[in-house]
């Protein structure tokens, strides 16, 4: 019995020191590192989310307010070339009265997101819209065909300088060289950033739809970031 568990305690041993001196690469000659590339990149689109909201006593009515209001909207946005249009949020809720068990009206609400590559145009309809609707929201963010070319750049970017750097580490101990154990790739930046506009009554937005002049918008840059982590394993003895 002894001679049986000395032979599974050596043969334990074996193996876990089989694992760390692996083709001759201690666990110990590990390093880990990150590096990352940015740049500001300037947003080429424009987001806006504007929104119908009605209240009255009759559902229906209230209902065929919302829906006359989004397609008038619709018309108006589809005659804009280059527009991607989405309606979106479409809700009916209750409205009670001062003890909260009588339901007094019924209040409504739907949304429409407006996307475009022209700040100005989308600025111009925005004027006209906002006669009838109100702007929840406006974001500026890079297309999906500009933000992969710049990651693109980026990523090429970050793993060279990951491989100079690791380079410089295998150097500066001595060693030969490295060679990758692990490596992990990710970016940030480029998606759209709303900017929410407070809320105004219905009365202070019907004294303002007939002075309304068209939105006034500066896209901006916004950063762009790969990151590159990774583990590389020296070569040669310490």
């Amino acid at each position: 019995m002894k001679n049986l568990l000395l032979l599974l305690s050596l043969t334990i041993f074996t193996t876990v020191s089989s694992a760390r001196e692996h083709r001759g690469h201690p666990m110990l000659d590990r390093v880990n590192l990150a590096v990352s590339a940015t740049d500001d990149i300037a947003n080429d689109l424009t987001i806006a989310v504007l929104y119908v909201e009605r209240q009255g006593q009759n559902q229906p009515k209230v209902a065929a307010e919302i829906n006359a209001t989004m397609a008038w909207a619709l018309a108006e946005a589809k005659a804009v070339k280059g527009l991607k249009l989405q309606t979106q949020q479409y809700s009916t809720y209750p409205v009670y009265g001062q003890d909260s068990t009588v339901i007094s009206g019924w209040r409504a609400r739907q949304s429409l997101r407006l996307e475009s590559a022209d700040a100005a145009t989308l600025g111009e309809l925005m004027s006209r819209l906002q006669t009838k609707l109100a702007v929840e929201s406006v974001g500026f963010g890079v297309s999906r065909a500009r933000r992969e070319t710049v990651e693109a750049g980026l990523t090429s970017e970050a793993l060279a300088r990951f491989q100079t750097r690791a380079a410089r580490i295998a150097k500066d101990l001595g060693r030969p060289g490295y060679r990758i154990v692990q490596l992990d790739v990710g970016g940030t930046g480029g998606m759209p950033g709303p900017v929410h506009y407070p809320r105004m009554t219905a009365m202070a937005e019907g004294a303002m739809a007939a002075t309304r002049a068209p939105a006034q918008m500066e896209a901006g840059e916004q950063a762009m970031t790969v990151t590159v982590t990774g583990t590389i394993q020296l070569d040669g003895a310490p």
